[in-house]
């Protein structure tokens, strides 16, 4: 929760006129937070230049700007990254887990009430692996056996996308695993299912956790079976300790790289359409890749 310290304040009312919650009110005392609306968005412990707010009594630290990365290096960071599938069989210490971890509290967030579970025993993370192969099994036997199924997909609109979803069902259900190799470790942003814009903050969440593993020289790779298939496989919710009342909204495996990679791809680049009219056109030059998240 937000705390003050109500000797440092000058009663400028930086901090109640940048609230967008208007849950902050200017008093004699400094200033007085109504919890029950503040979203503990922490705006106002960043704005106040007498480090007057903080969270749960512990005092802010100026920002060092010196240490900000250059575009260049961000750019290289960005392009650096890949999803990694193959992994060395080493344990990540704990402790690099939860530094990871606690950067997903940085991200950008509707739902305030998320939190993470980290699984690093490996006969859970067996266990969860055989519950997806399950799942494959399953949707192999109902979506490729039976023509009707497929004619039904083809009318939804899903038909290109089931196929192209089958060589890794059937690579999967061959090898009896859905892991290219055993991560060392899974993390899962769970929260209340009724809270909207879930998905989008348990996603911003994710990508603070996979550019710090990447600076920590572990890989990371978004595992999007598991809010899809986990979160309704009841065996699986138990022994991660959900809540009756939770969901799954993103989920990332993790290990350290097994294969390097070495080469920044140029070439592919996102589409894009200015104000909403006329052609949309790739920019050559632009930084940003389309496989950022889909490689």
């Amino acid at each position: 929760m937000i705390t003050t310290f109500p000797e440092r304040c000058t009663q400028c009312g930086l901090c109640a006129d940048l609230c967008h919650e208007t849950c902050i009110t200017m008093t004699d005392t400094g200033p007085f937070i109504d919890e029950a609306t503040c979203s503990t968005c922490t705006q106002c412990i960043a704005v106040c230049p007498n480090q007057a707010l903080a969270w749960n009594g512990v005092a802010p630290i100026r920002f060092d700007r010196q240490r900000l990365p250059t575009v260049g290096q961000l750019e290289e960071l960005f392009k650096e990254r890949r999803s990694i599938r193959r992994f060395k069989r080493m344990k990540i210490e704990r402790s690099v887990l939860e530094e990871i971890a606690q950067f997903g509290s940085y991200a950008p967030t509707h739902a305030f009430n998320l939190r993470v579970i980290i699984v690093d025993e490996e006969d859970l993370i067996a266990s969860l692996d055989q519950a997806i192969v399950d799942n494959c099994r399953w949707i192999h036997r109902l979506a490729f056996h039976f023509k009707a199924a497929e004619l039904l997909a083809d009318w939804f609109g899903y038909g290109p996308e089931m196929r192209r979803a089958r060589p890794k069902i059937e690579a999967a259900l061959a090898q009896g695993h859905s892991f290219h190799s055993m991560p060392a470790a899974l993390i899962f942003v769970v929260g209340p299912k009724n809270v909207p814009l879930s998905d989008n903050s348990a996603q911003y969440a994710m990508a603070n956790m996979m550019y710090y593993a990447q600076v920590m020289e572990v890989g990371t790779c978004l595992w999007a079976n598991g809010p899809l298939f986990i979160d309704k496989h009841q065996a699986s919710r138990r022994k991660l300790g959900l809540k009756p009342n939770e969901r799954i909204f993103a989920a990332m495996y993790m290990g350290y790289p097994a294969v390097r990679f070495s080469n920044k791809e140029i070439g592919k680049v996102m589409a894009i359409q200015w104000n909403g009219g006329g052609l949309s056109s790739p920019i050559t030059h632009c930084a940003w890749s389309a496989a950022a998240f889909t490689d």
